[in-house]
């Protein structure tokens, strides 16, 4: 993803989960979160826990997301302004006579404001951190580039709440036919059940496809790449006026039972050259462990007592790894391991997952 798309993406999550947008240019956005999306991107539970139990009213934080940070000035020193020091006091008579009593002492401390705390007086009023709040305080700053923590936590949270949407289409402008007396009639409305899956065939290789698939709830029909189609749809997630929604034939079970029985079948048209080959590879992979471990195990058999002292672990120590560990292990339980990890880099497998579904109302064809 370059820039653009990234900022791209980005908006397009911000809107879709109602956040203000306070400020934008090509380069940034500064956003004040809406409560949906700061419970998602803060990682603040105590705080949510907190507004959830004593019904408080939530304030969310804000954010400044830089999509080019070369095109950003450089951001100010997180320094804390403490303000303009106070006035001296006018000395006292004490003081003026070069008293150094208490009463000179008190003459020369500076005078509280009407309505100043003590702290306010020596120190200044430190501007609040404007996470959330209004004021002065510094807004944090987040550069969300390809790769960056941020940009992923964005996607997964649009992943996770985009696993399921219903849609509806926009009526057309001229609206349904009216009735005897000038009422509109209501204009009936077809589920179809969108399904985008992926298709992965992998080994030491990987391959995906995606397929979309869309099925009508009331007749059954079902469609290829119907993901397409909705992308060109004008929809809401909101129900229209003046439109009401056929009876399902179906139920969801058995519309997903239909889609599955005909991504079964496209995968059995699928051309398995490739798993071929890649039980090639394997067989390969096995056959030069088994000449390099092999015969450890058979000496290791021959001479328990020497190999045993040979591969006995050295004596636990503070920050061992990967290979300390290794070494601990048997011949046998290391030669089991590699067994199981080129199997795993190695093996044909066909993997299917849903990406995500959907209920997509349409106006049912006359």
């Amino acid at each position: 993803m370059n820039t653009e798309q990234v900022r791209d993406y980005v908006l397009r999550y911000l809107e879709a989960t109602d956040c203000h947008i306070l400020e934008k240019s090509p380069a940034h956005v500064t956003v004040k979160l809406s409560e949906r999306a700061d419970r998602v991107l803060t990682n603040r539970p105590y705080y949510w826990g907190f507004i959830d139990r004593t019904g408080a009213e939530a304030e969310t934080m804000r954010f400044t997301f830089v999509f080019d940070p070369a095109a950003m000035p450089p951001e100010p020193p997180r320094a804390v302004s403490y303000g303009s020091a106070p006035a001296p006091a006018a000395p006292g008579p004490a003081a003026s006579a070069g008293g150094t009593g208490p009463l000179a002492a008190a003459g020369a401390a500076p005078q509280a404001a009407p309505g100043e705390s003590v702290l306010g007086r020596y120190f200044g009023v430190a501007p609040a951190f404007t996470g959330g709040g209004g004021g002065p305080g510094r807004i944090p700053r987040d550069d969300v580039t390809y790769g960056s923590k941020r940009l992923e936590q964005i996607m997964q949270a649009a992943h996770t709440e985009g696993r399921f949407i219903q849609l509806f289409v926009e009526p057309p402008a001229t609206g349904p036919v009216r009735g005897g007396r000038g009422v509109k009639q209501s204009a009936p409305y077809e589920s179809w059940l969108l399904l985008n899956f992926k298709l992965e065939f992998a080994c030491d290789l990987k391959r995906e496809e995606i397929h979309s698939y869309g099925i009508s709830l009331v007749s059954g029909k079902m469609r290829l790449d119907y993901m397409e189609e909705v992308l060109r749809m004008d929809v809401t997630p909101k129900l229209p006026p003046h439109v009401h929604v056929l009876p399902w034939r179906l139920t969801l079970h058995a519309a997903l039972s239909y889609v599955e029985e005909h991504l079964a079948e496209v995968i059995s048209r699928h051309d398995d050259a490739w798993a071929r080959e890649a039980r090639v590879r394997l067989e390969e992979e096995l056959s030069r462990l088994a000449s390099y471990y092999e015969p450890l195990i058979r000496e290791e058999s021959q001479q328990p007592g020497r190999m045993r002292q040979q591969e006995a672990p050295p004596p636990p120590s503070n920050g061992e790894d990967g290979e300390e560990e290794a070494r601990s292990m048997t011949i046998d339980e290391q030669y089991e391991v590699r067994q199981q990890e080129v199997r795993w880099q190695f093996e044909p497998r066909i993997e299917v997952s849903l990406i995500n579904a959907g209920l997509v109302h349409v106006p049912m064809l006359q």
